[in-house]
């Protein structure tokens, strides 16, 4: 049977176009699409005579004794953080649910590159767009690394090279500037006129924004001595000059982690810079590990953004304190709750505490003492919600295919009312 119109929750942009063809448990996209998009559908796919079994122990178990252990570790436990949440609005919502009684802690499994956002979003305000205005309005489009592309592979087709806009001409053949530092590795070779590619040499994203900034906030003349990546810089900072609506696209994972904040700081202010006399906004893209509906979902349910702790019973948003990541390196939680739907390669950390997966059916975990339940997988084996990576709309997820599995909100509502 082949289902058309499926939104694929494998990457931010959640293309919502797909036609899908299953046949049995087998999934094969009919539409020649990136091979991104095609590796989540083989993923999904088994045999037919395949069975998903909880485990215990290392031990095949039933879904009744697997969330009944699970509950045991969780009545025990002093310290649950929840975390993982890759996964779609409703199985969120119900971890959220979770860690509240539990009065644990809860964050992303990708809450340590979450943070820079957030913290220079609470300092300072972003202007930020939407997909729709960057592929209807912007005229300039800057992307800082090509990596960008690989991470959102329908991206470039889909926003900013559409076969329909609602633009003019200038927004339907965009100017579009790719950056990439000395030390790319994943350099693209583009066939548009209208894309233009650019390796400065300079060793990091950070380093090219940083000086971009400078270059803004110094305007140097065109016409004087400068190096290569400062006359390359100072073209940019003209052609933006010259534009009607400029797009800056980044991706914070691609920063240096030590400094992705200041990165993030460097490219709010030069837009703030550049917004005094001409439109520039920034896009940041990112959700590709459902980053943007843990996140919405949380400050949803409480007021605040990830990573938060229920410990004084209402939640309370530290960063630092409650960074999932820090808390299992620093010991400080006796119990990991750890939900990932969408991907068998999104297992859990190693780590030495109780830890209770509930995860894609797929999913290999080699740890003798977790509690594994396998799920259905969202848009495949169930309906669900999703929120795309500029946080304005929330897509529906299908179901196209049947399996005798749970759903991650429905084993997640059985522990907590077991607690």
């Amino acid at each position: 049977m082949q289902f058309e119109n499926v939104t694929c929750p494998h990457c931010g942009i959640l293309c919502d176009d797909l036609s899908i063809d299953v046949n049995g448990s087998v999934l094969k996209p009919v539409n020649a699409l990136d091979k991104h998009c095609m590796k989540a559908y083989e993923d999904a796919s088994f045999e037919e005579s395949t069975l998903f079994t909880p485990i215990v122990d290392g031990k095949k178990t039933s879904l009744d004794d697997a969330i009944k252990k699970a509950s045991e570790l969780l009545n025990s436990s002093k310290q649950t953080l929840v975390s993982g949440l890759i996964a779609d609005v409703q199985s969120c919502r119900e971890a959220v649910a979770l860690t509240d009684k539990l009065q644990g802690v809860i964050d992303h499994a990708n809450g340590s590159g979450m943070i820079a956002n957030v913290a220079v979003m609470q300092r300072h305000g972003k202007v930020k767009t939407t997909l729709a205005e960057a592929r209807n309005r912007a005229d300039n489009v800057i992307i800082f690394g090509s990596e960008v592309l690989n991470r959102f592979p329908r991206f470039l087709d889909r926003i900013l090279s559409p076969k329909k806009t609602l633009g003019n001409n200038s927004t339907i053949n965009k100017t579009i500037t790719i950056i990439d530092s000395q030390i790319a590795t994943s350099p693209i070779e583009f066939n548009q006129k209208n894309i233009q590619y650019l390796k400065l040499n300079a060793l990091s994203l950070d380093s090219i924004i940083q000086n971009l900034q400078r270059v803004v906030h110094d305007n140097p003349d065109p016409s004087e001595l400068h190096d290569d990546d400062t006359k390359a810089l100072i073209s940019i900072y003209q052609t933006m000059l010259s534009s009607n609506y400029t797009t800056m696209v980044w991706n914070t994972g691609l920063f240096d982690n030590d400094i992705a904040e200041q990165t993030v700081q460097a490219l709010t202010m030069m837009i703030r810079a550049i917004m005094k006399t001409h439109r520039c906004v920034g896009l940041p893209l990112g959700g590709s590990k459902g980053e943007i509906t843990a996140s919405q979902v949380a400050t949803w349910q409480t007021g605040v953004p990830l990573p938060i702790s229920f410990s004084t019973g209402a939640p309370i948003h530290d960063p630092l304190l409650y960074n999932g990541m820090s808390m299992l390196e620093n010991k400080e939680a006796d119990c990991l709750v750890w939900v990932a739907t969408y991907s068998p390669d999104d297992t859990p950390p190693k780590t030495d505490i109780p830890t209770i997966v509930i995860g894609h059916p797929k999913m290999k975990i080699d740890n003798d003492s977790a509690v594994f339940i396998p799920v259905g997988v969202p848009g495949i084996d169930t309906r669900g919600l999703a929120c795309r990576t500029d946080s304005v709309a929330t897509l529906p997820l299908q179901k196209i295919r049947s399996v005798d599995l749970p759903t991650a909100q429905d084993v997640l509502i059985k522990i907590t009312g077991m607690l």
